[in-house]
């Protein structure tokens, strides 16, 4: 069994009692991974008698952490309304792009998400959205120095590294100068003793996880003329994840 295929049956085991399950995507491509189908996420939050936003904080990280995730994000990059132009890469349900639309009022809103079903999910609650054609690698509709906030959550932690240092460089491409760029990833900084002693305790949850060293982040991103602003742990099924805000 390959290692995607172990990763795939343990993240499986763990989503069998919400009646959930890791589903292949429409492309055999292997840096476009699977992830949670729309038609059942949306079915067991409102099951739950919850949001969308509520559901998958609570299954995948904690109360409140996507409320606290953009709230960050924005203090960090001291961005304020109206922004021109955002990209988010993978935004999946919308939770992050939601809020970030109510608060920034962003003229335009595109997107690059790889799942159709999200992506007929996401134009039904926000038709203002301009979906991208997402080939799981790069922004290649996105012109160079061109929006003032590009961002992504919850994704690159999952993805492997060489894809999403790729859409790193492309992140990089496509910000303006004194723009935004917002994305969380495991470091080195968020391992400690309790999250190593679960990673140790129950394996199959660290399997679907990828590192991404900090330093090497920082470094890469300065070559590109993008400085640090600071950093925001979020929570993390198992763990947690680092936001890393950065500003041309």
């Amino acid at each position: 069994m390959s290692v995607l295929a172990r990763a795939r049956s343990a993240v499986n085991r763990a989503l069998r009692p919400a009646g959930l399950q890791l589903v292949r995507g429409h492309s055999a491509d292997p840096a476009i991974s699977p992830f949670l189908p729309a038609r059942k996420t949306i079915a067991a939050a409102e099951k739950a008698g919850q949001s969308l936003e509520d559901y998958l904080d609570a299954f995948s990280a904690e109360p409140g952490a996507t409320a606290g995730t953009v709230d960050a994000m924005l203090r960090l990059g001291d961005l304020s309304d109206p922004l021109d132009r955002v990209c988010e890469i993978g935004p999946g349900s919308g939770r992050y792009l939601s809020r970030v639309i109510d608060t920034l009022h962003p003229k335009q809103y595109e997107v690059y998400e790889t799942a159709p079903d999200w992506v007929k999910y996401l134009r039904e609650i926000r038709p203002e959205l301009i979906a991208r054609p997402a080939d799981g690698h790069s922004l290649a509709s996105t012109a160079d120095a061109s929006v003032d906030l590009v961002h992504s959550h919850k994704l690159f932690c999952y993805i492997p590294f060489v894809v999403a240092f790729g859409y790193l460089a492309e992140m990089a491409r496509v910000v303006r100068p004194g723009g935004v760029v917002a994305f969380d990833v495991i470091t080195d900084h968020c391992l400690d003793d309790a999250v190593t002693t679960t990673w140790l305790s129950e394996p199959s949850r660290a399997t679907i996880y990828q590192l991404t060293p900090r330093d090497w982040v920082v470094d890469f991103l300065a070559h590109r003329g993008l400085e640090l602003r600071g950093g925001h742990f979020v929570p993390l099924s198992g763990g947690r994840t680092e936001l890393l805000v950065f500003r041309r």
